[in-house]
C-alpha cells in the first residue's frame, strides 16, 4: 500500500511537470497575428501587423505571426519557436504557407520560423539576411516598434512580390549604421585594391602627397556610401579617388605606372478568421542575438 501510494505521488509530481512545460508555450490572442506577450509594441503597430495580416490571408491564405514573450521558460529559441508555430497551426494544412517572427525579451533573442509551403521562397539565408538588414539594427536600440514593423514588413513584402499578389508593399527602412555582406566586400574590395596602390606610392619621393591622398580616399570609401545612397555612385566615387591618385602622383617627382509599396488595409469575407489552419513546420528559418 505505501509503495502505491508512492507510486501515485510520483505520477502526479510528472503530470504537474508535464502542464508546466505545456503550458510554457504561449496561446493565441483573439487577434491571432499579432501577440505581444512581452508588452513591448505599441497599439498603433499592433493594429498595422494585424490589418495587414488579415489582408494577406484574404489574398491567398498566407499567415504571418508575430508573438513576443518574456522568456523563453528555459527552452531553447528554436525548440520554442518550433513548437509555437505548430501549437498555433500557423498557415493552411494544404499549403503550409505560414511564417512566425518570435522575439524573447529576456534572452534578447529574435527567431523566424517559416512553413514547409514558404521555405521555397523564404530559405534560411535569406531570413538571416531580412533580420540583419532590417529588424536586429533597431532592436539592439530597444526601438522595438520599429523592428517589428519593419522586419514584418520586409517578409509581407517578399511574399507578396514573389506571390505575385494584388496588394500594397510598404516602404523599407534600412540603419545606415548597419553593414551588410555585400557592403562590406565591396569596402573590403576597395580598401585593398587603394592599400596596394598607395603603397607603391608612398615609396616615391612625395609621401605628404601620397599620405593626403590616402586619408581623402578611406574617407570617401567608409563614408561615401551612406552619404550618397545609391551604389553605383558609391563605386563611381572610389574609381574617381584611383583615378585622381593615378593621374596627380607625379607631382613632386613621384611616379607611378601599372597595368594592371504604402499601405493599404484590405477587409473580405475571410477577414474574421483569426487561428491557424494547421500548418506544418519542419524547423525552416533563423535566429539572431540582439
Amino acid at each position: 500500500m505505501y509503495h502505491s501510494r508512492i507510486k501515485y505521488l510520483i505520477l502526479i509530481l510528472l503530470s504537474f511537470l508535464f502542464f508546466e512545460s505545456v503550458s510554457a508555450i504561449v496561446k493565441p490572442t483573439e487577434k491571432f497575428y499579432i501577440n505581444d506577450y512581452a508588452n513591448i509594441l505599441s497599439e498603433e503597430t499592433e493594429n498595422y501587423i494585424y490589418e495587414k495580416s488579415v489582408s494577406l490571408y484574404n489574398a491567398d491564405g498566407t499567415q504571418i505571426v508575430v508573438v513576443t514573450i518574456p522568456n523563453l521558460e528555459n527552452k531553447s529559441l528554436e525548440e520554442y519557436g518550433l513548437e509555437l508555430a505548430r501549437s498555433f497551426g500557423i498557415g493552411s494544412s494544404e499549403k503550409n504557407n505560414g511564417l512566425l517572427l518570435l522575439l524573447s525579451l529576456e534572452e534578447r533573442l529574435f527567431r523566424v520560423e517559416v512553413g514547409e509551403g514558404l521555405e521555397g521562397i523564404l530559405p534560411d539565408g535569406k531570413t538571416g539576411r531580412f533580420q540583419d538588414e532590417y529588424i536586429i539594427p533597431y532592436l539592439k536600440e530597444d526601438k522595438f516598434d520599429e523592428g517589428i514593423k519593419n522586419g514584418y514588413n520586409a517578409f509581407f513584402n517578399e511574399i507578396v512580390t514573389l506571390n505575385n499578389l494584388d496588394l500594397d508593399t510598404s516602404e523599407l527602412e534600412q540603419k545606415e549604421s548597419s553593414l551588410l555582406v555585400g557592403d562590406f566586400i565591396i569596402l573590403s574590395g576597395s580598401i585593398g585594391l587603394l592599400a596596394g596602390i598607395y603603397l607603391k606610392l608612398f615609396e616615391k619621393k612625395n609621401k605628404i602627397l601620397t599620405i593626403s591622398y590616402m586619408i581623402i580616399a578611406i574617407f570617401l570609401i567608409v563614408f561615401g556610401k551612406y552619404i550618397i545612397l545609391t551604389l553605383p555612385i558609391y563605386v563611381l566615387i572610389n574609381l574617381c579617388v584611383f583615378i585622381f591618385t593615378r593621374f596627380f602622383s607625379g607631382i613632386g617627382g613621384g611616379y607611378y605606372n601599372s597595368s594592371g509599396r504604402g499601405y493599404r488595409s484590405s477587409s473580405g469575407s475571410r477577414g474574421s478568421f483569426h487561428s491557424g489552419g494547421g500548418g506544418s513546420f519542419s524547423g525552416g528559418g533563423s535566429s539572431r542575438h540582439f
